[in-house]
């Protein structure tokens, strides 16, 4: 970890102890002293990671003054806002630069400045400081035509390309609602009508990417790699913070709010190439990329196997597995084969692990990415695919069903003399290694590492999962393995306890083999999620 870093820890380590031990507070506030005195002051150098300097450090430090300020002397708390203030004068630039950068601060790090301004302000007794929060969540409340923010269909970007309303967008959701409710009935209230946009964010934004309390990865971006930010603990943080914005939002938003129940339909995001749709027992999420929206971010040493999650990965999510992927999946699973891709088999270097500090979007240079709404709730979408590093090209396509999705590829071509492959499933079974796999009726023998060539195959199912149709048949590999991992390798970021701890799960992998350097090769399969075997092969015999 960075010395700014460990600086960011250590206060977030005595908050932790001011919480939860009173008896330790005068240990605290000569901590704060310390770290005052030899870390974090206005004459300090703001090396590395900004983050820490300007937001991380200041944000915390400004809790535990809450928390205990009774107990910090004048003096010091007088000490303590010099430094707030100096790395963050206001919520609308980034000083990294120097005090007076261009650099204007957008989404969920303006909500986190402006936080910090009201709460640095009302510490002061700083009125002028306050209104400078109040107003500097303003910008936040116009929807973007490009870049950061809001977008009209419900999509949320930050980075300016990267599709983020299950990371940045979680923390400017919380943030706001932080401000509208520490301001709530005070001279500084908020009171500007824009502030609609997000609290309209609620279900055009976020509830569209909640599936049982989790929060859909395909929005996640680069903080699927972290060990301790998985689906669930940011799917309770989001609907913590839509509790807490229905504390200042108009009772008409806050009634709909309590009475929302999961929903169902198809919704494209056509701004961050995103389409999401449910049904009553399972959701799916694709992933798309194009010349706006990244394929993937990396940086700080975090998502080092991020290749190909903007490449189609479809994400099925089902009632009885809701944990798919939020039990070790990112650090287990094969990141050369995720469901719904079309790869080349290349080997993969490692990304952003010596790039150095900061962050970067892998870009595509296609322009059809996107989806459709249909009449029902039903829809579809599509990708003009071309692979990072590779000649790959191909046309795929998916349409959203009642109880399936249809999943189309055409025109796949390459010519660097490596093997291309469209991955039907990768499938988390924990770990359950003896899970019942059949094809076309036969039940297969559930031994591990095997990787099997099954021929003119019509059918399959995979216990507790679903089934998989082939229309007029194909052949299919299929391989169930244990796999190992760490979350160390695909975080270098930030240590944390157990990240080298080596984890492992039973994965059962189908995928399409186009061959050597296809020239306009195809395939069409039906994911029925949540199917019984019966169900399966009736489905089949219909197609």
């Amino acid at each position: 970890m960075s010395d700014e870093g460990h600086t960011t820890l250590s206060y977030a380590q005595l908050r932790t102890l001011a919480l939860a031990d009173p008896s330790a507070t005068a240990t605290v506030v000569d901590a704060l002293r310390f770290l005052h005195e030899n870390a974090f002051h206005p004459e300090a150098e703001e090396t590395g990671n900004w983050w820490h300097w300007e937001i991380g450090t200041p944000r915390i430090l400004l809790d535990i003054c809450v928390l205990l300020r009774a107990h910090i002397p004048d003096a010091d708390l007088k000490d303590y806002l010099a430094a707030v203030r100096w790395f963050c004068p206001d919520p609308d630039r980034q000083v990294k630069t120097g005090p007076w950068s261009p650099l204007t601060e957008t989404g969920a790090n303006r909500a986190d400045k402006a936080l910090i301004v009201a709460l640095s302000g009302l510490l002061a007794g700083d009125a002028d400081r306050v209104a400078l929060a109040r107003d500097g969540l303003s910008p936040l409340f116009e929807y973007a035509t490009s870049g950061d923010g809001f977008y009209e269909d419900g999509s949320l970007i930050q980075h300016d390309t990267v599709a983020y309303t299950g990371s940045y967008g979680v923390v400017l959701l919380t943030s706001v609602a932080e401000v509208l409710a520490l301001l709530r009935g005070s001279p500084w209230e908020v009171s500007d009508p824009g502030v609609s946009v997000v609290f309209d964010a609620v279900e055009k934004s976020f509830l569209p990417f909640l599936f049982e309390g989790r929060m859909m990865d395909t929005v996640r971006g680069r903080a699927i790699a972290r060990q301790h930010s998985r689906d669930r603990d940011i799917g309770a943080a989001t609907l913590d913070a839509i509790r807490l914005l229905a504390e200042s939002a108009p009772s008409s938003y806050a009634e709909r709010w309590r009475a929302l129940q999961r929903p169902t339909g198809f919704h494209v995001f056509g701004a961050m190439d995103r389409v999401v749709h449910h049904r009553p027992r399972w959701s799916a999420a694709l992933s798309l990329s194009s010349e706006r929206i990244a394929r993937y971010e990396c940086g700080n040493g975090e998502n080092l196997h991020g290749w190909y999650t903007g490449d189609g990965m479809l994400y099925i999510y089902d009632l009885d597995d809701p944990d798919h992927y939020t039990d070790e999946f990112w650090p287990t699973v094969d990141p050369y084969r995720l469901p719904g891709t079309t790869v080349d088999t290349r080997l993969r270097e490692d990304v952003g692990r010596g790039s150095g500090r900061g962050t970067g979007a892998v870009m595509a240079p296609n322009r059809v990415a996107g989806g459709t709404v249909f009449e029902g709730g039903f829809g579809t979408a599509e990708l003009d695919l071309h692979g990072e590093g590779s000649t790959l090209r191909a046309h795929k396509r998916w349409h959203f069903l009642d109880d399936a999705v249809v999943a189309l590829g055409t025109d796949i071509s390459a010519s660097d003399g490596r093997r291309i492959e469209t991955i039907v499933e990768n499938r988390n079974l924990h770990v359950d290694a003896g899970r019942r796999f059949v094809v076309d009726g036969v039940v297969q023998e559930p031994e591990l590492g095997v990787e099997r060539r099954h021929l003119g195959v019509q059918w399959a199912h995979l216990e507790g999962v679903g089934g998989y149709v082939f229309p007029g048949g194909t052949d299919l590999i299929s391989l169930r393995e244990e796999r190992t991992g760490t979350w160390h390798a695909i975080d270098v970021g930030v240590s944390t306890e157990g990240d080298e701890v080596e984890v492992r799960r039973v994965f059962h992998t189908l995928w399409l083999d186009h061959g050597v350097s296809p020239r306009r090769a195809g395939y069409m399969y039906v994911l029925l999620p949540g199917a019984s075997e019966e169900g399966t092969a009736r489905r089949a015999a219909q197609l």
